[in-house]
């Protein structure tokens, strides 16, 4: 399963600092404590954590997190 950060409004997926609109491209966390560790870090806000089971899947559960 691949743990992702998704901009709640914008749909697009973190990544490095940044923002993709490709999933494949984005940074996958080894659990929530890092995405959480990485919102802070970075100051993100309107996030939320969204999980994936296949690379080619669509997005099957997202939470809002900050």
């Amino acid at each position: 399963m691949k743990r992702l950060l998704r901009h709640r409004a914008s749909r697009e997926y973190f990544k490095s600092g940044a923002w993709t609109r490709n999933p494949h491209e984005a940074e996958t966390f080894s659990d929530i404590v890092e995405a959480a560790q990485v919102c802070a870090r970075y100051g993100l806000s309107d996030v939320e954590l969204a999980l994936r089971l296949d690379p080619g899947a669509e997005d099957v559960f997202c939470t809002p997190l900050r």
